[in-house]
């Protein structure tokens, strides 16, 4: 038995030009902790949760393990993530995130995103955000797609300009430095992608309508 089998998502490969997102393997944490040493974020701003892009790189690849782990081991039809790792070429640029919760009622998830510093500023963040809701639109039937960003992440805040996104809100969450801050919640629906130029391929995409609860046949 492949381990495709045991764990569909593996199965998935999404590419468009020269990107690919593939879901996270052990094989990747090396790479991921690599470009994540030092950090990600532009002028120290918050941009999640979790400190889990300080400290050393071994800190870093144990946390990202731990954070991988955790994700598989609690999925579930009604509440999932999957985490991507962002190829340019044969380079690990960073990695796209998308969750829902109860997806085959709502056809709703969520993404999230980090990008290494040195590969900032190229456009990546648009394109992978853009094939990430592309695929869960064309391929599991997503209708919509939610996100946010802290005030003053500017860089997130135009990628979601550029992909179509409306204000959705506001929220007040502590962030990694512990302090409250303001998360601008911003919506897309399928409908206003702001789709590329180049088509969006999918491999493995039955396997994991399956395993998301999903009818096989769209119609």
């Amino acid at each position: 038995m492949e381990l495709e089998e045991v764990w569909p998502p593996f199965a998935l490969r999404i590419r468009c030009g020269d990107m690919e997102l593939s879901p996270v393997r052990e094989s990747d944490y090396s790479e991921l902790a690599d470009i994540a040493d030092g950090g990600v974020r532009q002028h120290n701003l918050p941009a999640f949760l979790v400190n889990w892009d300080s400290g050393t790189r071994e800190e870093i690849a144990r946390s990202m393990a731990q954070y991988q782990w955790n994700t598989r081991a609690n999925f579930q039809v009604n509440d999932w993530t999957i985490e991507f790792t962002v190829r340019v070429g044969s380079r690990v640029v960073g990695v796209q995130g998308v969750s829902a919760q109860h997806f085959p009622h709502t056809r709703s998830v969520s993404t999230g995103s980090w990008l290494a510093l040195h590969e900032q500023g190229q456009g990546y963040g648009t394109r992978m955000r853009r094939i990430a809701v592309t695929a869960f639109a064309d391929h599991f039937d997503a209708v919509s797609f939610h996100s946010g960003f802290f005030e003053g992440n500017e860089a997130s805040r135009k990628v979601s300009e550029r992909l179509g996104y409306s204000p959705n809100g506001v929220k007040t969450i502590v962030a990694q430095d512990g302090l409250a801050h303001v998360e601008r919640q911003v919506i897309l629906t399928a409908a206003n992608i702001e789709r590329g130029p180049d088509p969006v391929e999918v491999v493995g995409a039955e396997q994991v309508r399956r395993f998301l609860g999903l009818e096989l046949s769209r119609g």
